[in-house]
């Protein structure tokens, strides 16, 4: 029997709405790779297929090299972050000069895909003397002020810069954190931008360069329908280079920058907590089993209580160490343990070269070095997350994967 139009009709908007709302179809899970990561003994590295890609990029569909390898690792994006209930990894960032776009991935493990949730939208050029007037006609095409803050027309950071270590995943609300210390707009022509935009070039919202003390813009991504909505302005920070987490119990962000703020959602403030904690370039892990964050920045390995909002120096010269963009840093909850996957280089520790796995036990305050068995990657240019649901660590690598079993769950 035919179906009534209306009913055609109604199924054909939801088919649209989903189209409309960026979220792509969900990859066939690759079960012959599945099974192969579930016989992965402990201790164990193993390299996977060459990824897949689906999705529309943006305009990075123009490159090749996008479509065969994923999203690149970009210089100073070396985080992923895990979206429980999407059971998939979101990256995004910029490079200064290499990829200065807005564009953002999910990972999906079960089918070794990468999937483009939010193609890039066109990056602000570079203002060439004599051509003043076409690049004024860009920002009025590719920008607009709304609610104090400068985006694209369909909401991303005009031009991101490196992610460094703040980006994070609120799964309550289920969207993707990305604190951008220079508000999106780092290397415009902000005289060119404001006359557009009908803005005073003086406007402090302006005001981006430089890594010293200021403001900062925090940009929120929804994976489930491809779109950046809100965006919190006066976000304090002392360097470009920063830590971010979400504090699940708390229902938090908690933010390092120079000194440590927790955010007030109601009152849409940043609280200052005791100062203390890593300089510039460290990277964190939250460690839900005993609820504190913990931190490397070089040789020294910082643990911050959020029971009682403190910094403990755990150790001030660690064995070994990491700091953005030289290494990646998770949190094993199967194994317990804080792995680092770091090249970084230590004048008064010449033996420790190339690429190096370590392991970090919050109660005992022990790194270790364990000698995996399986194919080790090589790479240094790398983002990495911990994979729950397979119970693996993943490492990225421009169209290079590979993941690292720590301990196998008790049966």
């Amino acid at each position: 029997m035919a179906r009534p139009v209306h009913f055609l009709v109604w199924v054909l908007s939801l088919c649209a709405g989903a189209l409309l709302a960026g979220e792509a179809p969900a990859p066939a899970p690759d079960a012959e790779l599945l099974a192969k990561i579930e016989a992965l003994p402990d201790n164990t590295w193993m390299k996977l297929p060459p990824c897949k890609t689906t999705g529309d990029m943006g305009i990075l569909n123009k490159d090749p090299d996008y479509k065969r390898t994923g999203p690149r690792v970009r210089d100073y994006c070396n985080k992923m972050v895990w979206a429980p209930e999407r059971k998939r990894a979101l990256y995004c960032g910029g490079g200064h000069n290499i990829h200065p776009y807005n564009d953002v991935w999910e990972y999906d493990l079960a089918s070794n895909t990468w999937i483009c949730l939010y193609g890039a939208d066109p990056a602000p050029p570079r203002t060439v003397t004599g051509k003043e007037d076409e690049a004024e006609a860009w920002f009025k095409a590719h920008a607009v002020f709304k609610d104090g803050v400068v985006r694209t027309p369909r909401g991303g950071p005009l031009r991101p810069c490196h992610t460094w270590w703040s980006l994070c995943y609120d799964p309550d609300q289920k969207r993707m954190l990305f604190l951008e210390s220079h508000k999106g707009l780092v290397f415009t022509d902000r005289n060119l931008m404001a006359k557009a935009l009908g803005l005073d070039p003086k406007d402090p919202l302006l005001r981006v360069y430089g890594s010293g003390a200021g403001d900062a813009w925090l940009f929120a991504f929804y994976p489930e329908s491809g779109q950046w909505k809100e965006v919190y302005t006066q976000v304090p920070k002392a360097y470009e280079s920063s830590c971010m987490e979400y504090l699940p119990e708390a229902r938090t962000i908690w933010w390092n920058s120079g000194q440590t703020y927790l955010f007030d959602a109601a009152a849409k403030a940043w609280k200052a907590q005791p100062k203390g904690g890593p300089g510039a370039g460290a990277e964190s892990v939250y460690d839900p089993d005993t609820k504190q964050v913990i931190a490397t920045a070089g040789l020294t390995t910082w643990v911050y209580s959020c029971a009682q909002n403190a910094w403990t120096l755990a150790q001030k010269d660690a064995p070994d160490g990491g700091c953005v963009p030289v290494s990646t840093f998770c949190y094993d909850s199967t194994a317990r343990q804080c792995v680092l996957y770091t090249g970084l280089t230590v004048k008064t520790k010449p033996e420790l070269t190339g690429m190096r796995l370590w392991l970090y036990d919050v109660k005992a305050n022990a790194w270790t070095r364990p000698e995996p068995r399986g194919e080790t990657p090589k790479v240094g240019n790398i983002a990495g997350y911990y994979d729950p649901e397979r119970n693996v660590t993943v490492i990225y690598s421009n169209g290079e994967t590979w993941v690292y079993r720590c301990k196998k769950a008790a049966k």
